[in-house]
């Protein structure tokens, strides 16, 4: 983790430099993180999709085979195998974002850097903390706005991601909440593209669970 914490160090004082300001060199590096995880995004978004038609398909093959559970679990994993889908994959971009999010924290306490914000002219620097508490307010929400999705309207999928960035980010660093926002705010985007019935055809290559069943015995 000293690694990446020195190598966030090094790129975030760069871009602190070639900015002028400390929003916007996070801003970027976040951006960057996120164009560099992109393909585990893809994946996880395939592994969702294909789950959910799975268990579309696993219905309709109950009925197919009249309930002959050996038989149904033989044909899902068949479809399973071919189309090389590992739920795992799902969980993996929040396993990474765990070590980025503390490599990054202790990136920010290791930089002196005393650039302000034309954005965010409440907050002195990098690494001084949200007085206001604003940032981490806006934080909470997008993180809660992620966890709250067309197929889960729970509401309490909003509000404990809003709770656990207020907590986290409360007394941390503004830095921390400017990556929280900025990462939040781009999965959102991330999320509409992979909406796009284009992006699914071409990019995810998941069949629907019509094409799943035709494909069984």
């Amino acid at each position: 983790m000293h690694m990446f914490s020195s190598l966030f160090s090094l790129i975030l004082g760069s871009l602190i430099n070639l900015t002028g300001d400390w929003f916007l060199a996070v801003a970027l590096l976040t951006f960057g993180l996120k164009l560099l995880l992109f393909p585990l995004s893809v994946n996880q978004q395939r592994t969702q999709l294909f789950s959910a038609n799975l268990s579309q398909v696993k219905s309709a093959l109950a009925v197919k085979f009249h309930n002959k559970t050996e038989k149904v679990n033989t044909e899902l994993l068949k479809i399973s195998s071919k189309y090389k889908v590992n739920s795992f994959m799902s969980f993996l971009p929040f396993i990474i974002q765990a070590p980025i999010l503390f490599s990054f924290y202790f990136s920010v306490l290791n930089l002196s850097s005393s650039v302000g914000s034309f954005l965010l002219p409440w907050v002195s620097g990098v690494h001084a903390m949200d007085n206001l508490h604003i940032l981490p307010a806006i934080a909470g929400f997008f993180q809660g706005v992620n966890g709250f999705t067309a197929s889960n309207r729970n509401f309490l999928s909003f509000l404990v991601p809003v709770i656990i960035g207020l907590v986290f980010l409360w007394k941390a660093p503004a830095a921390l909440s400017a990556y929280w926002i900025v990462n939040s705010g781009l999965g959102l985007i991330e999320r509409q593209i992979f909406s796009l019935r284009a992006v699914r055809k071409r990019l995810l290559n998941i069949p629907t669970p019509e094409q799943m069943i035709e494909e069984t015995v």
